[in-house]
């Protein structure tokens, strides 16, 4: 098994890694965006899950392979947490794939204000050889 990693933005090595999220975070370091599907029901998550939340069934990853969004929501960020006060303020977006699939995400780019419905394209930026993070440009 390759070394653990943690990605920026929500998850973290010092926790219990299991096999599935472990997959995940391999894939996050090829640039690739994981979702899961349950093996019941056919439910999609992203980020992924690795039980359905509808029936408990065990869901299985499967590469996420839209790269394009039209930003659902935004919010911007003034007061963050200490871990983050650097880049304050910032946008914390929630993009939605054709797909319906919604992921959240930073928006790290921005020349002007947001607005809800304008493109995003999904990115990939590894901070250090710990973390790896996804992210929205526009």
């Amino acid at each position: 098994m390759s070394e653990e990693k943690e990605l920026y933005l929500g998850y973290t090595t010092d926790k219990a890694i299991t096999p599935f999220f472990q997959d995940f975070l391999e894939a996050l370091e090829q640039e690739k965006l994981m979702k899961s599907k349950c093996t019941k029901c056919g439910t999609e998550y992203l980020p992924p899950r690795e039980y359905c939340q509808k029936d408990l069934s065990k869901c299985e990853l499967e590469e996420h392979t839209e790269k394009e969004a039209k930003l659902y929501s935004y919010v911007i960020v003034d007061f963050a947490p200490e871990t983050l006060s650097s880049k304050a303020p910032y946008v914390v977006a929630i993009g939605e794939f054709p797909s319906g699939l919604r992921l959240t995400a930073h928006i790290t780019n921005l020349m002007s204000m947001p607005e809800v419905g304008m493109n995003l394209k999904l990115a990939f930026d590894k901070i250090d050889a710990k973390k790896i993070t996804y992210k929205w440009l526009v």
